[in-house]
């Protein structure tokens, strides 16, 4: 039987290209520091064109999004990790904020948030057993799930949200604590807490084990479905902090409430470094993939462009990272 170097050989010599390893590598450098070398090119422009991106309620303003958006794309993160996607998100963020502001009235906060919290947990919990024991194509069970709990929140709003948002929620996003936005401190706490998972945790290693070659996972003892199932509740729980979040900084619900996450989050994820093949991304790359989407988007609004070209940014930012992350594949497979 031939080695695997030696098969590697015989591709490279069928399909007429052999990339060199130091090519293989700048390739892989590059997907991994896509999002922070974009990062200063864009505060680069914005230096030179744009010196109102500085000024600090703007900054203060980025803060907060990259708050909101980052807690979202955590959860994506972990459903991408598992050769999973989520397609709901935003449908689960809005749902929740719904809840809680048309529940509390009159009513406990903590018990409009558990409510929510319970919600959510259902939702995550349909989406994994639809992808773990249904075996439904993740992209399908999830989009699936959007349409029933879009019209489920306009079926329970009569088609009008409505609703005063908790003062706790406002002071949550808006209050600072020192010249720090308290909401950027909440997902600045989410990702220390999820690294912890991921890295020294048994269902953080379960993860990437499952993401990473599923059939070897299972043969090592690994329940792949209660994973696939965890990611996807955690996933839920994510989209519903994220939607307390934004609805606590605009200070109103109303129908397009999170409209945009789904692309937003896996944009982030995906040009952070983590691949749709599964098992392989970190929270620093979505961090740094949050940063650039919501500086990008941002960008646009302070040189005056038509709000369209928001939506030619996030299309272009997937489509690129997307490619990188292939092309990389497609080397490491060499």
């Amino acid at each position: 039987m031939k080695s695997a170097s030696a098969q590697t050989a015989v591709i490279g010599r069928v399909s007429g290209f052999r990339p060199s390893p130091r090519f293989v590598r700048s390739v892989d450098l590059a997907g991994q520091w896509a999002a922070p070398i974009m990062i200063l090119l864009v505060v680069s422009v914005a230096a030179i064109f744009a010196p109102a991106f500085f000024v600090p309620a703007n900054l203060r303003t980025i803060s907060i999004q990259v708050a909101v958006l980052g807690v979202v794309a955590l959860g994506q993160t972990l459903v991408l990790l598992t050769r999973s996607i989520d397609m709901s998100v935003s449908a689960v963020l809005a749902l929740g904020a719904v809840i809680v502001v048309q529940t509390q009235s009159g009513n406990s906060i903590a018990l409009a948030l558990v409510q929510a919290l319970i919600v959510a947990a259902v939702i995550g919990l349909a989406n994994g057993l639809l992808v773990a024991k249904r075996h439904v194509p993740p992209f399908v069970a999830t989009f699936g799930m959007l349409v029933f709990v879009q019209g489920a929140r306009l079926a329970y709003t009569k088609g009008q949200a409505s609703g005063t948002v908790p003062e706790l929620l406002r002071q949550i996003s808006i209050d600072q604590v020192g010249p720090v936005p308290a909401a950027l401190i909440v997902w600045l706490v989410v990702n220390a807490l999820v690294f912890f998972v991921l890295q020294y945790t048994r269902f953080g290693r379960w993860v990437y084990a499952v993401g990473g070659n599923p059939g070897a996972a299972r043969y090592a003892g690994i329940n792949v479905d209660w994973v696939l199932i965890g990611a996807h509740i955690v996933c839920s729980l994510f989209a519903i902090l994220g939607g307390l979040l934004l609805s606590g900084y605009i200070g109103y619900v109303d129908l397009r409430l999170g409209a945009d996450y789904n692309m937003n989050s896996i944009a982030a994820a995906v040009v952070g470094g983590t691949t749709f093949a599964g098992g392989k991304g970190n929270i620093f790359g979505t961090a740094a993939g949050v940063i650039l989407l919501v500086m990008l988007l941002n960008l646009v609004v302070v040189l005056g462009l038509p709000i369209h070209w928001q939506y030619a940014m996030q299309g272009v930012v997937l489509v690129l990272a997307t490619a990188l992350q292939g092309f990389r594949q497609f080397l490491l497979s060499r």
